[in-house]
């Protein structure tokens, strides 16, 4: 897919990986629609790219984010490519582990991905057309310390795109489901890890990997390769035991991290 005169809205758009999608999509010739809570920022954003517009929004807000993309459809045209990237991290341990904080990982990271999909799925199906990726982590595939509850809505979300692609296409509804699965970037929030990330890439190479696969229509964009390699071998291939062995040493190493820094 060409993405030269494509409408694509971003979510999570006013920094990180949802800021340096935006700008590399915007270079491609697509006509990009970016949205966050950030108005300030989101207006920065599209002042340096003509043809981007701001549309700020909250995404735990299901009838608001359904105006925000209505707003999308009628300035730009309709919705080609929604990238749901809007997502937030807290590291959690033992000391942390309170349903508060898996709250807000549950309508932020869910709640809110399923509200915007709810909110351009039934006119893709009406045109019989568009693609909906949703930004996932490589942290959906395995467990990793200090992401209890990061992780299992990264998994949820896996889950449930993967789940909605075999829907659409088993009904051949001509609507395209991809999942971006990000390892460690250098963003905002990955800045409040205390630990050596491994493979860890900045966001504008990121951003030029989805933008790839994108325009191949990828059904998984996962990466940096060899993370995604890593996580997909413990989760999926490594026998219990083993797995359990080795993520405990991960934790260890990252307690020790954390003690020294």
């Amino acid at each position: 897919m060409a993405l030269a005169g494509r409408t694509v809205w971003i979510t999570g758009a006013s920094s990180g990986i949802g800021a340096a999608v935006a700008e590399e999509l915007a270079r491609r010739g697509a006509d990009v629609a970016v949205t966050a809570r950030n108005a300030e920022a989101l207006e920065a954003l599209a002042a340096g790219h003509p043809g981007m517009v701001a549309a700020p929004g909250d995404i735990t807000d299901e009838e608001g984010i359904a105006g925000v993309a209505a707003e999308v459809a009628a300035r730009l045209g309709p919705i080609d490519i929604a990238i749901l990237n809007a997502g937030t991290y807290r590291p959690v341990l033992p000391d942390t582990f309170t349903a508060e904080a898996f709250r807000a990982h549950v309508e932020v990271n869910v709640m809110g991905t399923v509200n915007c999909i709810q909110a351009v799925l039934p006119d893709m199906l009406s045109r019989r057309a568009g693609r909906i990726a949703v930004v996932a982590s490589v942290t959906g595939y395995a467990p990793l310390p200090m992401a209890a509850a990061y992780g299992a809505t990264k998994a949820f979300l896996i889950s449930m795109a993967e789940s909605l692609r075999a829907d659409l296409r088993g009904e051949r509804r001509g609507v395209e489901v991809t999942v971006i699965a990000p390892g460690f970037v250098n963003t905002g929030l990955t800045a409040q890890n205390e630990f050596e990330m491994p493979f860890v890439i900045e966001a504008g190479e990121a951003a030029r990997i989805i933008a790839d696969g994108l325009e191949r229509g990828d059904p998984e964009i996962a990466f940096p390769r060899r993370m995604a390699l890593t996580m997909k071998l413990l989760g999926q291939w490594l026998p219990g035991p083993v797995r359990r062995w080795y993520v405990a040493g991960i934790a260890r190493r990252r307690a020790k991290d954390r003690a020294g820094a």
